[in-house]
């Protein structure tokens, strides 16, 4: 028998598959699928035995391949991971993780309604609960920064409150702009809900009041939440504000912003250019261009200059719809991540890092 020793390249140790499939927690069958699609090919493969060889610094890669495959993420897409650009990486990741969360938030909500069905099937009749504490000046703050603006139609004269397990979003629409505060503090009890809030009723109560727990209550079964859920702000003195749900008119709004960026391409300006640029105009139709690391909003003979990365782009936008951006949003720089002319843009203030406003561009 010949004698039998590793093969080496200069000074680089290689392992055979064995060894190579027990260090990275692969099985070596799918050490020998992965090397056949590209994922992870051998280093060398001896021509006379046809043994497989893997260097040492392929075992990150190998534990990479393991741990995103175990996490549920399919093998094309960790192939555009590891080998595609960083904005291709960072564009899949984001999108995996957005899907990920949609996946265990309806999961949770499948568990939970059966959970409460079986109950129910014996005889105990519960109710779905979910509280949320907040410091009523912080939840006003929110409130009173996002709520619709005087002349708006009484159907958007409502917040959606999304209770999650460490905060609450909150937001507002008025059919052409999305204004939402993603991260107000919250000590939440119970599975993650939403519902609609009037906003003047609950600013009025609000007022003068150190904290106010907000409870949802609605009895079992998927076709009674909106009809028949309860809704009502206490504070510890016992004072409560009680009411019907209003229709609930909002998308999934953590869902369609992670949906929306990054996209690649971003500009900013300052939030007092972009006041002055909107204030007073009389066209509604502002136009944004990108030149290398240059942007410009236009209206008429009026121009704010900004920042830009990325590729080009020549977008018309609503006057209307960015001035009711500008007038909520805190002060300092605005960005905007911008995607293609069918694709909202999606605007976030720096100073206020939860704070982001939806808007679509106009159609050419």
């Amino acid at each position: 028998m010949d004698d039998f020793r590793e093969p080496e390249r200069g000074r680089q140790t290689l392992q055979m598959i064995g060894d190579f499939a027990r260090a990275v927690g692969l099985s070596p069958s799918a050490l020998r699928e992965y090397g056949e699609s590209g994922l992870i090919p051998p280093a060398t493969v001896e021509e006379r035995t046809g043994y497989r060889y893997y260097s040492l610094d392929q075992q990150q890669r190998g534990i990479w391949i393991r741990r995103l495959r175990d996490a549920g993420l399919r093998l094309d897409r960790i192939h555009e991971v590891l080998d595609g650009s960083p904005a291709v990486a960072d564009a899949v990741l984001d999108d995996w993780l957005a899907e990920s969360r949609q996946r265990t938030s309806s999961l949770s909500d499948l568990v939970d309604d059966l959970k409460l069905s079986l109950r129910a099937h014996a005889g105990e009749h519960p109710a779905r609960r979910t509280s949320a504490s907040f410091d009523a000046a912080v939840l006003a703050s929110a409130m009173g920064q996002l709520g619709p603006s005087t002349g708006h139609d009484d159907a958007f004269d409502t917040v959606l409150v999304e209770l999650h397990p460490h905060a609450a979003t909150v937001a507002s629409t008025d059919r052409f702009v999305l204004l939402a505060r993603t991260d107000v503090p919250a000590r939440v009890d119970g599975p993650p809900a939403r519902v609609c809030l009037p906003v003047a009723d609950t600013l009025t109560w609000l007022r003068g009041r150190r904290s106010a727990e907000l409870i949802l209550e609605q009895p079992v079964g998927r076709e009674h939440r909106t009809r028949e859920l309860h809704i009502a702000l206490r504070d510890p003195d016992g004072g409560e504000l009680g009411w019907d749900s209003p229709t609930d008119l909002f998308p999934d709004v953590h869902r369609i912003i992670a949906a929306a960026g990054p996209t690649g391409r971003r500009v900013a300006f300052a939030r007092d250019d972009l006041r002055m640029l909107v204030d007073g105009a009389d066209a509604d139709s502002i136009r944004l261009v990108t030149d290398e690391a240059r942007a410009r909003l236009m209206i008429g003979r009026r121009t704010s200059h900004g920042t830009a990365s990325g590729p080009d782009a020549d977008l018309e936008l609503s006057r209307s719809a960015l001035a009711r951006v500008v007038e909520v949003a805190a002060e300092g720089e605005i960005t905007c991540d911008v995607g293609h002319q069918d694709e909202p843009l999606l605007w976030r203030s720096p100073r206020q890092p939860d704070f982001a406003a939806m808007m679509m561009p106009r159609m050419a």
